[in-house]
């Protein structure tokens, strides 16, 4: 009996180290406790995919030797997955220099996509002292890109009985991925859809952006800018935020000179600012050549 416990210890504990590389320590206790959940199969469940990306990696990666190049992945997929595993997501894959993740899953969560963001607000914090580190290196800077969406995804065991990958498929999950390319377009870090902001409680500071309609789907959402918790946002980023509204409710009336004016307030006020330079230049364009009347204001994006 006493061999019989040593044996299933051992398992566990092997077990323990093998899942933690993708799941939070408490996850991981409670599938050792009930080992069902990982048989073969999906279930479907209301869930926050979060996917990230870096900026021009090819760029950073180019004058680096194989082995740092290796070493710089490493260091940065560790620091950002603990980030996600400390707040209970599960890692998918790693393809390159992106992490697929996502919460609710195995182990239920009412508050994923509060989760998700913070994971994402977080990530942001913390590449400033990955890119203090890797400066003494020589190495450039990393932007990260992050693209997080909520609703009903198929969960589970995909494969076979051989081999199999804990994973995450669905329309809202490749809604999430390209919600991370979109950030290209804006010149944003963290974007999520309506559905996931709609579940924060409200803890979260961000800023309307556009109705997108994205390659693949055609059902439009409504993106917003995840910049940070309400509690720790600075007073100079909650005004920035109400200027933009202010600015925005303008833009949707159609009062296109009164919106400009408040857009180019905000970038004296923080000059470079992706979405003001990108609404601005729209001002300027409809004063000259006004939409049409049924101009439903939705911007559609034909690439991946």
């Amino acid at each position: 009996m006493q061999e019989q416990q040593k044996t299933l210890q051992y398992f566990n504990d092997h077990l323990h180290k093998a899942l933690s590389a993708y799941l939070s320590d408490d996850v991981v206790d409670e599938i050792i406790a009930d080992p069902k959940r990982l048989q073969l199969g999906g279930v479907k469940r209301r869930m926050t995919a979060l996917f990230t990306d870096i900026r021009n990696f090819v760029g950073i990666a180019e004058p680096l030797s194989p082995e740092q190049l290796v070493e710089l992945l490493n260091y940065y997929l560790s620091v950002m997955s603990d980030i996600i595993l400390e707040q209970k997501g599960t890692i998918d894959k790693y393809v390159g220099d992106a992490i697929v993740s996502f919460f609710c899953a195995p182990m239920e969560l009412p508050d994923h996509a509060l989760r998700a963001c913070n994971a994402a607000i977080m990530m942001k914090k913390l590449e400033k002292e990955i890119n203090m580190n890797i400066a003494k290196k020589g190495i450039n800077p990393i932007i990260t890109r992050i693209g997080i969406n909520t609703g009903e995804m198929v969960v589970g065991n995909m494969g076979t009985s051989k081999k199999m990958n804990y994973t995450i498929s669905g329309n809202a999950v490749n809604l999430a991925a390209r919600i991370e390319g979109i950030n290209k377009q804006y010149g944003t870090c963290i974007l999520c859809t309506e559905n996931t902001l709609k579940e924060t409680d409200e803890k979260l500071l961000s800023r309307r952006l556009d109705i997108i309609r994205v390659a693949g789907i055609n059902e439009p959402v409504r993106i917003y800018e995840a910049l940070d918790t309400n509690a720790d946002a600075p007073t100079a980023l909650h005004d920035m935020v109400h200027l933009f509204e202010k600015a925005q409710v303008f833009y949707d009336s159609r009062r296109w000179e009164e919106a400009e004016k408040i857009f180019n307030r905000i970038l004296d006020m923080s000059p470079g600012d992706g979405p003001s330079l990108i609404y601005l230049d729209r001002c300027r364009l409809y004063r000259q050549n006004p939409p049409a009347a049924d101009w439903d204001g939705i911007v559609n994006f034909t690439e991946k």
